[in-house]
């Protein structure tokens, strides 16, 4: 009996810790699920702005086991950004029923209990614009503003009475007796009374969720009830996954606008990094959007630092129209940084928004096919964790899959990324384009035309005699450039010319002679699409196997272009043979090791030139032997004013002709601290003890940091020690 007693203790004990174990859900950014009353929650926080009375949050439905998906993670790092938060719960298939209301209500009581704003904004997809709107009409005065993506809002047109009638227990003809008192479009008067706006982006040809039938209709009778509804109508576009509805920025505003943020950041993102120019400076764009609570603010500040000292606050000088906000910030070469914008009203800040990880360094294009993309054999990782990726709308860390990219396996940008970032002690940013088997043909812009069609003609279309590109390889590559503004990255590092190269269909391989015209069409089309001579670097890249290491023709079309001073000179690629390929070798595409050595050859081409373009910012120091008899002491006449780059690496000496004279030495005899923000510069200035000087007086440096701005060069002469300034 007593062992019984035992197995069911440990029974009751194994339910116990079970049931208070918390469901498992995939969120698309990090965040907490939890259980309320039995229903799966989440909770996505952000970190609220620390002048708001309450904490903003969007309501998000439907939440089911697969939503919200990836595809909302653009919109809600958008959210998180403005410190809103993103939270939802699931009532299962409830169609906007009573008992559907009655769950969500647990979840606006936990929100509310847990300091977050009794006037949520809601958020919509399909049938979750049932839920949202339906508990929206029951619940009015508690609504900030309801915005929907192809959002259900009539019950006859989705899932149709029949179907819905089981959730609200009823009987389908009861249900269609009482549609009026429980469907979301025929209950819109009190939501009209209480002002609460109302907006939705639903496509023309959704046959799932008609757009007149739901969206449309409840925008023409909210403006007869004298409510104020925005409607986006996609052309062409359906009940699908179509980027544009996920990606909305008019309805990122709504909602950021309704939820009450009072100051929202867009730019910088986090793990952006600007291009430096020669001067080891970059200039950070500062850009957003003013709430309520700070449109009558004096002015705005911002402040640059780390986490540990996150730096000053200073006076921004923006561009102010219609409650956006326009400025630059000149930063030094470096990163990552926080970077802090608040608005200010008598003298207090009123609103703030921030964001971390933002660098100056170096930013690469990387263009071609599929060994410029995710098709290697093994993910790689950036390891200093100074390497970003954009995809032509946000940044992350550059860990493989590279984003705008093809394929979703490694690449050889993670490990370049990291030698550049160790070379310059700089963030590095890498824009990944590569599409995996393109043709240079498929690069070409629109309507350009040639006489043979590459291997795969996904991107190309018959014209006449002829044929063309589609344009959309090239519209993407030279949209993603463009983003970057002008000067906004060092080189495109373009890797491509398999697929031209000795084709099995002879007819489909490209002629040296048409490459190299091709290839120079693209980079002086982007160049002039995008306003500024972007350098290039080609690589030699025609390689499919030991049968066939490569293509003379193509090869030679590949340098013709360096010759003929279009292009840098790239890495030969073809020479990565044998171990460095997948598959033992007999792959095109590159080992886990071959990414590598990949990367490492065009290290040794890039990072040269690069060199050659930046003025690298060195520490000041002055050299000395202690070599002198009776132990340690200095010994004066070794002196040497010197720089060298925080890693060690660079050391040079520096004004070395003041010192040709017997019995004279240079040293740093002055140091200036700026931290730019708004044009000003602070400086600091020591004189060498007992020396007296005559040089004149130094002003600050631009860009920051601390740096040489004197060496003085001193003779012994009897008694005296005289300055040279130099």
């Amino acid at each position: 009996m007593k062992y019984l007693s035992t197995i069911v203790s440990a029974l009751l004990f194994f339910v116990a810790t079970t049931a208070a174990d918390p469901p498992k859900k995939s969120l698309p950014l990090p965040g907490e699920v939890f259980a309320l009353d039995g229903r799966t929650a989440f909770l996505i926080p952000a970190t609220a702005d620390p002048h708001a009375k309450t904490k903003p949050w969007v309501w998000y439905a439907p939440t089911l086991p697969n939503l919200p998906g990836p595809e909302e993670a653009w919109m809600f790092k958008r959210f998180r950004a403005a410190g809103i938060a993103v939270a939802g719960i699931d009532a299962g298939e409830s169609y906007g029923s009573p008992a559907g209301n009655k769950v969500f209500d647990t979840l606006y009581t936990e929100m509310t209990r847990r300091g977050y704003s009794p006037r949520p904004v809601l958020l919509g997809r399909s049938r979750g614009g049932l839920q949202t709107l339906s508990w929206a009409a029951t619940n009015p005065e508690k609504v900030g503003g309801f915005a929907g993506i192809y959002p259900v809002c009539d019950l006859a047109s989705y899932p149709s009475v029949a179907k819905a009638a089981g959730a609200y227990g009823l009987k389908a003809e009861e249900l269609e007796r009482r549609l009026a008192e429980f469907n979301p479009l025929d209950r819109l008067a009190g939501l009209a009374k209480a002002k609460v706006p109302l907006f939705a982006i639903h496509g023309n040809a959704d046959k799932v969720v008609p757009l007149e039938a739901n969206s449309g209709r409840v925008k023409g009778r909210y403006a007869e009830l004298g409510g104020a509804m925005t409607l986006v109508v996609p052309p062409g576009q359906g009940h699908n996954m179509w980027l544009g509805f996920f990606r909305c920025r008019e309805l990122v505003d709504f909602l950021t606008d309704q939820a009450g943020v009072g100051l929202r950041l867009d730019s910088p993102r986090p793990y952006q990094v600007v291009q430096r120019d020669a001067k080891n400076v970059g200039a950070v764009r500062v850009t957003g959007r003013l709430g309520d609570a700070a449109k009558t603010a004096d002015g705005l500040e911002c402040r640059v630092g780390t986490a540990a000292r996150p730096g000053e606050w200073r006076k921004l000088d923006a561009v102010f129209k219609a409650g956006t906000f326009d400025a630059k910030v000149e930063l030094p070469a470096g990163g990552w940084y926080t970077l802090g914008v608040r608005a200010v009203g008598k003298g207090q800040p009123v609103a703030e928004a921030g964001v971390e990880r933002v660098g100056v360094g170096e930013v690469f294009v990387v263009a071609g096919q599929s060994n410029s993309a995710n098709h290697g054999a093994e993910k790689q990782a950036t390891k200093t964790k100074r390497v970003s990726a954009f995809d032509g709308i946000d940044w992350q860390l550059a860990d493989d899959p590279q984003p705008g990219a093809s394929g979703a396996g490694g690449s050889f940008l993670p490990p370049f990324g990291d030698a550049v970032a160790e070379k310059f002690g700089v963030p590095v940013g890498l824009v990944a384009c590569g599409v995996g088997a393109t043709s240079v043909r498929e690069w070409l812009p629109k309507g350009a035309t040639f006489p043979n069609p590459p291997t795969i003609e996904a991107n190309v279309t018959k014209a006449g005699n002829a044929w063309e590109s589609k344009g959309d390889i090239y519209a993407t590559f030279r949209d993603r450039m463009k983003a970057l503004g002008p000067n906004g990255f060092r080189a495109v590092l373009w890797h491509q010319g398999e697929s031209d190269a000795n084709q099995k269909d002879a007819t489909r391989t490209l002629s040296g002679k048409l490459y190299c015209e091709y290839l120079e069409k693209l980079i002086r089309d982007t160049r002039n699409d995008i306003g500024w001579d972007a350098p290039w670097f080609v690589a030699r890249a025609s390689y499919h196997g030991p049968d066939d290491e490569g293509s003379a023709d193509i090869r030679d079309a590949q340098a013709s272009l360096w010759r003929d001073k279009l292009a840098l000179e790239g890495p030969d690629s073809d020479a990565l043979k044998g171990e460095w390929r997948d598959a033992r070798g007999k792959d095109v595409h590159f080992s886990g090791p071959g990414l590598r050595e990949h990367a490492s050859k065009w290290v040794e081409k890039v990072v040269p030139w690069v060199e050659s373009q930046v003025a690298v910012a060195g520490i000041g120091h002055t050299e000395l032997r202690t070599d002198l008899p009776g132990g340690r002491h200095a010994n004066v006449h070794t002196m040497r004013a010197s720089t060298a780059r925080a890693n060690g690496t660079g050391r040079k000496t520096v004004g070395e002709e003041l010192a040709n004279e017997a019995d004279s030495w240079t040293q740093f005899a002055g140091w200036a601290a700026v931290r730019r923000l708004d044009g000003g510069a602070a400086r600091g200035r020591r004189r060498p003890g007992g020396a007296s000087t005559d040089c004149p007086p130094w002003g600050g440096v631009r860009g920051g940091g601390s740096g040489l701005t004197r060496v003085m060069s001193y003779r012994v002469g009897g008694n005296t020690i005289r300055p040279r300034c130099g």
